[in-house]
């Protein structure tokens, strides 16, 4: 039996930051890109990446996946599927695949100023 496969909950329209590690070969020059699609393979975002690489003496690159509100705010209900896309120099390296479950907030209200 495969291994289930990874899962974020995420509330559509709130700023969508996850971040991680990477393990990839010794190089410089690695750059990465992310999507989100639905069940149907329909691209529902391009996810901003932000690749660090490791200094010594780590080994591993600092990855961040990031939106803002304003986009996430139109994501459907439901479940979205990811992977990450590492390319150097005609290498490429796609990560497993994971699901970010978008599911409704439940406070939508602007918080008042108090003065």
């Amino acid at each position: 039996m495969p291994p289930p496969i990874p899962s974020y909950n995420f509330k559509q329209g709130a700023t969508f930051s996850l971040g991680g590690f990477a393990s990839l070969p010794t190089g410089s020059g690695w750059e990465a890109t992310a999507e989100l699609r639905d069940g149907n393979g329909v691209l529902i975002s391009e996810l901003q990446v932000t690749l660090q690489a490791p200094t010594a003496p780590d080994t591993k690159w600092a990855l961040l996946l990031y939106q803002d509100a304003t986009e996430t705010a139109t994501w459907p209900l439901g479940p979205l599927y990811c992977d990450i896309r590492f390319v150097n120099s005609g290498t490429v390296l796609p990560t497993a695949t994971f699901v970010v479950n978008i599911v409704q907030r439940v406070t939508t209200s602007q918080p008042t100023l108090m003065l």
